[in-house]
């Protein structure tokens, strides 16, 4: 899972454009991120790029048609950084830790007696809204809506992460940056976009 902060970044996936969020979420957890995928060597990303288009073939169609949807994808990504400067860096990676980061703060909210623990925290993982229904459910788009990341950043302020993973250093890192991401675009007012991959 690959949360983050958003702003309008979403009007570039279009849930009619498949191609656009296959890309999207295929992208996302290359390099530090999907709006910084195109500064990663070369090589590399022409590398990504071919795999993707032809693991998606039928999606994608001939090169021309692919060539213009990642023309289309760059072209929302810098207009994005632009727009909302800093977003790049707005992010976290639950790549590893999601399943552990999961349990225990559904644990956690149980213990505080929150009424729905584990579906506030798949929620707040997974977000409140499908991006593109048309991937596959092994590949998906999530948002999780400001009133939400408000709910959310409600929670977290009164998590301490390291109380949560005392013995666990990975999901401690990633749960402090995932509650930062949360925090940060509460205080912003933005929404947060999820891949899962």
């Amino acid at each position: 899972m690959f949360p983050y902060s958003t702003a309008q970044f979403l009007l570039a996936v279009p849930q009619s454009q498949k191609a656009l969020s296959i890309l999207v979420v295929s992208l996302f957890p290359y390099g530090c991120g999907i709006f910084r995928f195109f500064e990663i060597d070369p090589e590399e990303i022409n590398e990504i790029l071919e795999d993707v288009i032809e693991t998606h073939q039928e999606t994608f169609g001939s090169e021309l048609e692919a060539d213009r949807v990642i023309s289309e994808l760059r072209f929302e990504l810098r207009l994005t950084r632009q727009a909302y400067l800093g977003i790049e860096d707005r992010r976290a990676s639950l790549e590893k830790t999601s399943v552990e980061i999961e349990k225990r703060l559904s644990q956690e909210l149980s213990r505080r007696k929150f009424a729905n623990a584990d579906e506030i925290v798949e929620k707040l993982m997974f977000g409140n809204r499908t991006l593109a229904p048309m991937l596959s459910t092994e590949e998906s788009l999530g948002l999780i809506s400001r009133e939400l990341v408000s709910e959310g950043a409600s929670i977290f302020r009164q998590i301490d992460p390291e109380t949560l993973f005392a013995k666990d250093e990975s999901c401690f890192e990633d749960f402090e940056r995932w509650r930062n991401l949360y925090l940060l675009a509460a205080e912003k007012n933005e929404e947060i976009l999820v891949a899962v991959a």
